[in-house]
C-alpha cells in the first residue's frame, strides 16, 4: 500500500464535483500499475491515444463511495501529498445524503485550494538530511519515483578524457515532497519555471547513488529497467575510479547502458 501511496501522491487526483460526482484516479503511460490498481481495488481502466502522444491507461473509481472508501482507507496512512484530500473526500462520503448535499460547495472549493502548491523558496525547503528511511518510506518513495522519478547517465567530453555520470532525481509541484525526500536522503534541491506552478527537483547526491538504487529496485515497477541500468553503471564507474580509466570495453557498455535508459525511458 506504501507503494500505491507514493505512485497516487505522484499521478493521482481527487476530485468532487458541484453535482455530487466523486473520483479518485490515475493516469499513466504504463499499462500493468493501473491494472493492478484495478485487481487491488476495483474500478475502471479508460485507454487513450491524443495525436503524437503517447498512449495512455487512466485507472478511476467515479462516484462508487464503498470501493472509493476501501481505496481511501488502505493508501491514507502512507499518503503524503495527497493525505489531506483523500481524509477530506473521506469524510464527505461518511455524511448523511443531507448532510452532503449542504457541505458539497464547500468541499469542492477545499479540495481545489489543496490542488493549488505551497508558494514557498529554496531556502523554505533547504531542510537538513536528518532521518534513516526505513522499509515504509522506501516503498513509498518506490511509487513516487516511477511516477515522478528519473534515472539517467549521460556522456561529455572534458578536458582530457570523455566523463560518464548519473542523475537520479525526482521533480514535483509540490515543494513539501521534495522536503520530505530530503529529510531522508541527502541531495541537492533545484526550482524550476512550469507551466502553471514551478517544478521543485531533487537530484540525489552521488555517494548515496548506489544506496538509492540498492533500496529503491525491489519495489519499483516502472523504472525498474532504467534502476537497474543505473546500478551497473555505478559499479563500472567505480572500477573506474580504483584504475584511474575507463578500458575500451567499458565505455562501449556505458553507451550501451545509456541507450538502454533512453529506450526505456521513451516507452
Amino acid at each position: 500500500m506504501q507503494y500505491f501511496a507514493g505512485l497516487f501522491d505522484a499521478e493521482g487526483y481527487v476530485t468532487l464535483g458541484k453535482d455530487g460526482h466523486f473520483t479518485v484516479g490515475t493516469e499513466l503511460t504504463n499499462e500493468e500499475i493501473p491494472n493492478l490498481l484495478q485487481e487491488t481495488f476495483g474500478g475502471k481502466i479508460y485507454v487513450r491515444q491524443r495525436d503524437k502522444r503517447k498512449k495512455t491507461w487512466t485507472w478511476i473509481i467515479a462516484t462508487n463511495k464503498t470501493l472509493c472508501l476501501r481505496f481511501i482507507d488502505n493508501i491514507e496512512t502512507y499518503s503524503i501529498i495527497k493525505k489531506t484530500q483523500l481524509l477530506i473526500l473521506r469524510e464527505y462520503l461518511l455524511e448523511g445524503r443531507d448532510s452532503r448535499r449542504q457541505v458539497r460547495s464547500d468541499i469542492s472549493h477545499k479540495l481545489s485550494d489543496l490542488k493549488q502548491p505551497l508558494q514557498l523558496t529554496k531556502e523554505d525547503i533547504n531542510v537538513p538530511t536528518e532521518r534513516i528511511p526505513d522499509k515504509d518510506f522506501l516503498r513509498w518513495l518506490a511509487g513516487f519515483f516511477d511516477g515522478d522519478g528519473n534515472f539517467c547517465i549521460y556522456e561529455y567530453q572534458g578536458k582530457k578524457s570523455i566523463i560518464f555520470d548519473s542523475w537520479i532525481s525526482v521533480f514535483n509541484t509540490f515543494p513539501e515532497a521534495i522536503c520530505v525526500v530530503k529529510r531522508c536522503i541527502n541531495g541537492s534541491i533545484s526550482k524550476y519555471k512550469g507551466a502553471k506552478f514551478p517544478i521543485w527537483k531533487w537530484v540525489c547526491c552521488q555517494k548515496d547513488s548506489a544506496f538509492v538504487c540498492g533500496s529503491l529496485y525491489p519495489f519499483l515497477r516502472i523504472k525498474k529497467q532504467q534502476c537497474s541500468l543505473v546500478s551497473r553503471f555505478l559499479e563500472i564507474k567505480e572500477t573506474k575510479i580504483r584504475e584511474q580509466s575507463y578500458s575500451f570495453d567499458q565505455i562501449n557498455e556505458i553507451r550501451d547502458i545509456i541507450k538502454q535508459i533512453k529506450h526505456f525511458n521513451s516507452l
